[in-house]
Formats: structure tokens, C-alpha cells, sequence
């Protein structure tokens, strides 16, 4: 019996169409975008746009973010040509291309795929399979979905971003910084071609100049190209005279700035920084050398942060003399380990002093032993120089009147001045106490580079700039005034000018610098400022193990010297500080010489003068009290007074303190005391009100007895004026003795806690507790 041909067609066309239907539900359901999801590498790029480092995408691929309008328009079409010549017109399956992949594959012809490139994004996006033929009907059906939803534009940017050439490398950009070294927009012809295949195979075409298939697949295309007369890709070079690079050539230049920058959170997949890829390579270079040369004597790391001052730009940082030495743990960034920074906060104690009126540059300070609370500073040197002006206590790094100098300043003083530059502290102001003047508390290299950038830049602090952020750059806050910063700067100079530099066209420019050492050798520091550039230059351990030779001025000042004269040997420099800026209110003016003081009355002699920079309204005016004028009676030599009938005539006279004279003596240096007055001004009272000063017992000190000995004696010692002959003790209300400045009074010590209480013959007292423990 005859099947009824009306239900076969009827149920034939329901067939369709339900099919069409379902085909259309299928494609109409949402379809991610063919990027949605997925990572990309990050690029770690220098000013000059070079590729620092190329990082790995989340999924382990190298893998950049390619734009359409970045790719040379030919190269666009020489993918069409070779992947999908029908690209824009199908949609998303081109049925011409599987009817003769299949006809191939039954004639025994070369294995087509007849995949289009949005099969090629739906098989690299979904990861699927394309053995079987329900794993190609799969492909074909997400590719139609693809197309239905997203324009041919994302989909061949999805291409060039995913497709595979070898190894772990995806996309026509990464392939071409890979295998290249350059961008994908810069590629040859040769070059273009060569990557071009493949994607089709990327196991066996994997770029290589040893690489038979990559060669072969190379010039098949080139032969290809070359007969369809293409003429926007000319190509001249054979395939096998490339020069292809492998993934372990990959550059890895400023490397601790690459790490950090590569662990940094956020979305960004370039990042641009400041480096400079030249003076980078300088900074390395010089710390390779150095340590080369001096790993006999134990110094094997070093560390270097080059920062431009006016926009605060890192222009070079190397952590350590060789990131990958693990025997000095490389990898650590040295700029970044907060360590105890030795006297390279000195400088800002001398601009505070400047700014609150403390000191001008010749003021006199005096380097003795002191005793400040129980904390006796010494030099590194182990030796006192006594008077000596500010900027000369500077330059050569006194101890003691840098204390001194901090004990005097008002608040918010050093600790609070730090603070508000940024400086992180582990404790509180109290636990660090004075010890915070020669680096008592750790700071960074980057965060000195900060306070030595604000005082390049008339007190403006600024946070470092290492990535060139678009936009406003960040406001500055005012720590120090104009004056203060430029009046710092003019001490670190120096009278001789300090270290001058060449630049490449024969100009000088000084190279103001401070050194430091911590306690306990263990870090080398110079920190300075010359043209444009703040450096800073470290040496040192990070496992924090001492050297002999870890002493600024001996080992990281050479160091900073050397880098110094490259960087101005390699272009125009000139020195910005050498006279103030308009809106800068200092003046230049005479002060005596030995003194500091201003009165130059007190000496008229152009030789005793000496120039120094000044601020007017804040740099203090009071003499010092050394030269004085007094009444000298010419026929006696002695001091005359009222009750004279010979009034004397008025000289000069110089009154060193007691402790000076003896400084002095022992140098060699005779500095006799004042005249005394004559016999009819005994009851002549001083001109000055300067009190003797304790030497011994110590302030806070308590002094321990052992036992039951009773032999045991107290040394008592002060200094005095130099009107002062004699000294007057007493514990108690019971007189001591009797002694001279300088010279100790022996007294048997009493246990329990007494008053000492001393008066030169002038009147002036000072007095201090005095602790006596017997033990047991």
C-alpha cells in the first residue's frame, strides 16, 4: 500500500520548522561577550615606552589586550586572507567552506577544518572539543549564537587576543613582544607572515629559527600571499633569516620595580612608570662594579634610588647590586626596608633650628661631652672639637650639637616634623627620646629621598611618583619655610663648594651630600642633591650582619661620588640652588668670624669677618657672649669699673668658658683667661649671668656603693664663665670644698639623696640631685 505523501512533507516541513525555531531560541539566549571573563597579562612599561616586563595572565598565559585600531590594517587582512576570507559575510558558519573540507576529507585530500574565526573564538573562548562531529555541530551552534549577539568587530579582537602561538603565549600582540620584541603594529612583512600560520598548529609551528615547520609554514604563505598581489606587504626577507627570540628572552629590566608593580592590586594591565630606561641601566651598571670590586672586603650589596626633584618622578631604583644573587638575597628591595638611617636626618635638624630662629649658619655651637638625662652622645670619631660654627657642625657631622640643637626645638620638633612627612615610626616620640638625631628609629631610602626632594623644593613635601598617573599631579604640603630649605641647602655646600661635578658641557655644579653610619656598622648611607636629581645610596646586609667598613664617608660616599659624575658626564646640568628663588626673604651679611656674632662692632677687623646667609625677623641676633667690651686700665692690664679713677680704655676681650680653654690647651691653642678686675672693683658684679654647669654627679644618675666600704668618694666637676676663679660646693646645706673650673672636688659619699649646689665667686649658682645606693 502506498505511504501517503501529504503527511510525509507536512511532518517534514513541522520538522523544519520547529527546528528553525529551536535554532532561533537557541541563538537568541544571552551569549557572554567573547572576552567577558577572561585575564590578561600586565605590561610593566618605562617613560621612553619600552616593555620592562610582560606578566602572566591569571590563567598562566602570556596574553595582552589587543584593540582593533592598533593593528596595521594588513595585518588584519592577512589573517582574513589565510583563517577566513569570508569573514564579514557569513554568519558565523560558512557552509561553502565545511561542504569542501568534507569533500576533502572523502577524496583523500589534505584535512580541512572549515572552521570560520568565530568557530575559532567559540573553541579557544569554550575550551571545547572538535574530534567528533557532535562536537563540531556544538561549534557551529555557539558560533551562530555569537554572532547573533555580538558584532564582527569584537569578534575578531576576540581572535587576535586568543589565538594560541605556542607555548603559553596567546594573541598576535604577546606573539609579537614574545618572539619579536616589538609591537604587533611594528612587525615586518616577513615577521607578520611568519606568526600568521601558526595558530593552525601551534605545537609543531611554535616560532623558532630551528623550527622546520614554523620555516615551511612561513614561506608557504609568503608564496600564497605573494600570488593573490597583495602589495601592502611587500616581503623581502626569507622566513630562515628572521631573528626570533624565545620566552626566556623575554626583558625583565628594573626588576624590583617590576615585582612591586606586579604584585600591586587592581584592574590595570599597562602600567607606566618613571623609570628612565638609560639612567636605569647606569644606576645598575655602577652598583655591578662596585661591589664587584669590593666583595673581598665583605661589601657585597648595595642599593641606589634616583628621584627628580621637581616632579618627584623615580627616575632609577636597584634594590640590591643583583636581583637574582641569593646569597645576598637579591630579590629584597633594600629602598623600601626601613633601617636605621644614621645622620642623614641631621640636615633637617639644622633647617628646623633655622626656622624657628635658633641658628644662622656661623652661629657657635660647641662639640664637648655632654650629658642630656643619662644619654652621653659621642662622635663616631671618639673625639670633641669644641666651638665650631653651625654649618661646619654640619658638614662634619657633630653629634653633640645636633642633640643639643634637637633638645632646643619647639614642638612639634624632629619627631613631629617627620611625622608629617610621612615618616612611619614603630613607637611613640618618648621611647626613641634624643637617639632619634643619629638614627635611633629605622626609615626607608625612599622615604629620605622624600625629606631631601622637600628641601630641594623650598620645604614642599611631595609623596614619589614611580607610575605616570594621568591627571593632576599631587598637591605639595608646606613642612619647611622657603628660607630655612635654601639656607640648609647653602650649609651642606659648604665654603670650598663641596664636590663639583662635570657636566657634559664643561658646566660645574656643586654636589651637596650627607653621610650616615648606623650603630653597629651595619648600614652605609649618602644621601644628596645635584641638578634635577635627589640620590640616595646604600650599603649594607639584608640579613643585617656588620662590616668595619660599613661607615658612610668611607664606602657609600664613593659610591654616590661615582654615579654622581656619570649622570652629570651624561647631559646638560646645572645647579639650581646657588642663589634663592624671587619670593625667598634672605640676605647675605657679615658676622665675626670666631663668634657668629652680629655686632660687628665687636669685630671691626675685615679679617675677623666672615659672610654667612641670614634670615631677616627669624635668625637670631643675640652675641654670644664670648667677645665683650670691658674697660681696660692700660697702665695695669686689669679691668677698671666705676669706682676707677682711671677710666680705662674700652677694648675687646674674649671669654671662653672654662671647658673651651681646656679643649683649647689641649689642641695647643692658648686662650688666656679674661683680665681680672683691678683691686678697687672687687664688689664689681659680672656682666654676665652665665651659671657654672654640672658636670658630675650626672643628671638622674644614681651612683651604687658595694657593701660596707666607707673609703668610697663622688667626683664633683663643673665648668664655668670665664669671669669664674673659683667654685663653691656644697651637699646640702654643709660646704663640700672648694675647686676651679675643670678640676674635680673628691667628697665621701653619704647614701640617700642630697642636693649639690655650686657658686663661682661671682654669685652664679646651679645645683642637682645626687643618689647614693649602698648594696647589699
Amino acid at each position: 500500500m502506498p505511504f501517503p505523501k501529504r503527511p510525509v512533507l507536512c511532518g517534514t516541513a513541522l520538522l523544519l520548522c520547529a527546528c528553525v525555531l529551536i535554532l532561533l531560541w537557541w541563538v537568541s539566549r544571552p551569549c557572554p561577550a567573547p572576552l567577558e571573563g577572561v585575564s590578561f597579562s600586565r605590561c610593566i612599561w618605562d617613560r621612553e615606552g619600552g616593555l620592562m616586563r610582560m606578566g602572566l595572565a591569571q590563567d598562566g598565559r602570556y596574553r595582552l589586550k589587543t584593540r582593533l585600531q592598533d593593528l596595521p590594517e594588513a595585518a588584519i587582512a592577512a589573517v582574513l586572507h589565510y583563517e577566513d576570507r569570508f569573514f564579514w559575510s557569513h554568519p558565523g558558519v560558512n557552509v561553502f567552506s565545511l561542504v569542501r573540507a568534507c569533500a576533502s576529507m572523502l577524496t583523500g585530500g589534505r584535512r580541512m577544518g572549515g572552521s570560520t574565526l568565530t568557530m575559532q573564538v567559540v573553541r579557544l573562548r569554550m575550551g571545547l572539543r572538535t574530534g567528533s562531529l557532535a562536537d563540531k555541530i556544538r561549534q557551529m551552534l555557539w558560533a551562530l549564537r555569537l554572532e547573533w549577539h555580538h558584532d564582527k568587530a569584537e569578534i575578531l579582537q576576540a581572535y587576535f587576543c586568543l589565538a594560541p602561538y605556542g607555548g603559553n603565549v596567546e594573541g598576535l600582540e604577546a606573539a609579537a613582544r614574545v618572539y619579536f620584541h616589538k609591537k604587533a603594529a611594528q612587525l615586518t612583512a616577513t615577521e607578520l607572515l611568519s606568526l600568521i600560520p601558526v595558530p593552525q598548529n601551534p605545537v609543531l609551528r611554535t616560532p623558532s629559527p630551528d623550527n622546520e615547520l614554523f620555516l615551511q609554514a612561513a614561506a608557504r604563505l609568503q608564496r600564497d600571499y605573494a600570488r593573490t598581489g597583495k602589495a601592502a606587504l611587500p616581503v623581502a626577507v626569507r622566513p630562515s633569516a628572521l631573528r626570533v627570540y624565545s620566552l626566556r628572552d623575554l626583558p625583565f629590566r628594573a626588576p624590583h620595580v617590576s615585582s612591586e608593580l606586579m604584585r600591586r592590586p587592581g584592574p590595570e594591565t599597562d602600567v607606566h612608570t618613571t623609570i628612565d630606561p638609560l639612567l636605569q641601566s647606569l644606576l645598575e651598571e655602577h652598583l655591578r662594579s662596585f661591589t664587584r670590586r669590593s666583595a673581598s672586603y665583605g661589601l657585597r650589596n648595595a642599593a641606589a634610588l634616583l628621584v627628580h626633584w621637581p616632579d618627584r618622578e623615580v627616575r632609577a631604583l636597584a634594590g640590591s647590586a643583583d636581583f637574582f644573587a641569593q646569597d645576598i638575597q637579591g630579590q629584597i628591595d633594600a629602598t623600601s626596608v626601613r633601617r636605621s638611617p644614621g645622620s642623614t636626618l641631621k640636615p633637617f635638624i639644622y633647617a628646623l633650628a633655622l626656622q624657628q630662629g635658633l641658628i644662622h649658619p656661623r652661629t657657635l655651637l660647641t662639640d664637648l661631652p655632654r650629658n642630656f638625662a643619662g644619654y652621653e652622645p659621642e662622635n663616631f670619631d671618639g673625639t670633641f672639637q669644641g666651638p665650631l660654627p653651625a654649618d661646619a657642625a654640619l658638614r662634619l657631622s657633630r653629634n653633640v650639637p645636633a642633640i643639643a640643637l634637637a633638645r632646643d626645638l619647639r614642638a612639634p620638633g624632629l619627631y613631629g616634623f617627620l611625622q608629617r612627612a610621612h615618616v612611619r615610626f614603630d613607637f611613640s616620640e618618648e621611647h626613641y627620646g634624643l637617639s632619634l638625631v643619629l638614627g635611633g628609629a629605622e626609615v626607608s631610602a625612599r622615604e629620605l629621598a622624600t625629606l631631601y626632594a622637600m628641601l630641594c623644593d623650598n620645604g614642599i613635601w611631595k609623596p614619589l611618583q614611580l607610575c605616570r598617573e594621568e591627571g593632576q599631579a599631587p598637591a605639595g604640603e608646606r613642612l619647611l619655610s622657603a628660607e630655612a630649605a635654601f639656607v640648609t641647602r647653602a650649609m651642606l655646600t659648604g665654603e670650598d663648594g663641596g664636590s663639583m661635578l662635570r657636566s657634559r658641557y664643561g658646566a660645574l655644579t656643586p654636589l651637596r651630600y650627607k653621610t650616615g653610619t648606623s650603630n653597629g656598622l651595619r648600614d652605609a648611607w649618602t644621601c644628596g642633591f645635584f641638578g634635577p636629581y635627589v640620590l640616595v645610596v646604600w650599603l649594607g646586609n639584608c640579613d643585617n650582619t656588620s662590616n668595619p667598613l660599613l661607615v658612610g664617608a668611607r664606602t657609600a660616599l664613593p659610591l654616590f661620588r661615582e654615579i654622581s659624575r656619570s649622570l652629570a658626564a651624561a647631559g646638560p646640568m646645572e645647579d639650581r640652588f646657588a642663589q634663592p628663588a624671587p619670593d625667598c626673604r634672605v640676605e647675605q651679611i657679615q658676622v665675626c668670624a670666631a663668634t657668629g656674632d652680629v655686632d660687628l662692632s665687636l669685630c671691626p677687623a675685615p679679617e675677623d669677618q666672615a659672610s654667612t646667609w641670614f634670615i631677616p625677623g627669624v635668625s637670631p641676633v643675640k652675641d654670644s657672649g664670648i667677645l665683650r667690651r670691658v674697660r681696660i686700665n692700660p697702665r695695669t692690664g686689669l679691668r677698671s669699673c666705676p669706682e676707677d679713677p682711671e677710666p680705662g680704655e674700652l677694648r675687646v676681650v674674649e671669654f671662653w668658658p672654662s671647658e673651651l680653654r681646656q679643649l683649647f690647651l689641649r689642641a695647643g691653642i692658648s686662650k688666656p683667661a679674661p683680665p681680672d678686675f683691678g683691686p678697687l672693683c672687687a664688689r664689681q658684679k659680672p656682666e654676665t649671668q652665665q651659671a657654672p654647669r654640672i658636670i658630675l654627679p650626672k643628671e638622674g644618675m644614681i651612683y651604687h656603693v658595694q657593701g660596707t666600704r666607707t673609703d668610697c668618694t663622688i667626683p664633683l666637676l663643673a665648668h664655668a664663665d670665664a669671669e669664674a676663679a673659683q667654685l663653691y660646693w656644697f651637699v646640702d646645706s654643709d660646704y663640700a670644698g672648694t675647686s676651679t673650673p675643670g678640676q674635680p672636688l673628691l667628697v665621701q659619699e653619704l647614701p640617700g639623696d642630697h642636693i649639690v649646689r655650686v657658686v663661682d665667686d661671682r654669685g652664679r649658682s646651679a645645683r642637682r640631685q645626687l643618689s647614693i645606693r649602698r648594696m647589699p
